[in-house]
């Protein structure tokens, strides 16, 4: 899926919430990661780029279920499809057992006023309560939290209430341990602290751009 380009009313690209998280926030779990697969013997970039078409191709799949639109799997290699249907598997007594009513899936956001866009996976209610929902087919990691609050400011900016930031897992394999799970954090006490951390991390990406870091 391509990445998507965010502007300003004026026309002046804004940065998106992956891009200002990629350069402002340290990422240990990500470092790890790549030095496991350099251990392994494995080029590093093959792999990431095979783990991304499999976990876009399992954002698709996933968002059809909860209001997205009709996948199209024919974009993706027959491995990543494979691996994303694995994930769409592992997700599906989850979503069966809950009510979703969506209201922003997959939309571009932007904010001229905050000065960045981004694409959360999901909008709108889930059980009733207005939630953003993120899909992940790797680890959940407390941090990631952080770029949910980037999404929520955006929502709330454009007139969504947002009361809960959800990550839903859904693994890309079949082993013993592999099953689909959440992690959410919902109300202001829970919530806070991941904005305080983005708003920090956005502050950090400005500075670092304007002394040339």
């Amino acid at each position: 899926m391509p990445t998507s380009r965010y502007e300003d009313k004026k026309g002046n690209r804004l940065p998106s919430v992956t891009q200002i998280l990629g350069q402002a926030w340290a990422k240990p779990a990500l470092v790890a990661w790549a030095h496991s697969e350099g251990l392994k013997g494995r080029p590093l970039n093959k792999t990431r780029d095979e783990a991304a078409e499999a976990g876009t191709a399992a954002h698709e799949l996933i968002l059809a279920h909860i209001g997205g639109p009709e996948p199209d799997m024919s974009r993706y290699s027959s491995e990543a499809v494979a691996k994303a249907r694995i994930s769409n598997h592992h997700v599906q007594d989850w979503l069966a057992a809950h009510t979703f009513e969506p209201l922003v899936v997959e939309v571009p956001l932007v904010s001229d006023k905050m000065g960045y866009g981004g694409t959360p996976d999901w909008y709108g209610l889930l059980d009733g309560v207005p939630t953003v929902l993120d899909i992940k087919t790797g680890r959940l990691y407390p941090d990631q939290f952080v770029q949910m609050a980037g999404y929520r400011l955006l929502l709330q900016g454009l007139g969504h209430e947002v009361e809960s930031m959800l990550l839903v897992r859904a693994p890309r394999t079949l082993g013993k341990s592999d099953r689909c799970t959440t992690s959410s954090r919902t109300g202001k006490e829970m919530i806070g602290p991941y904005e305080r951390a983005w708003k920090a991390a956005f502050e950090i990406y400005t500075i670092k751009n304007i002394i040339g870091f």
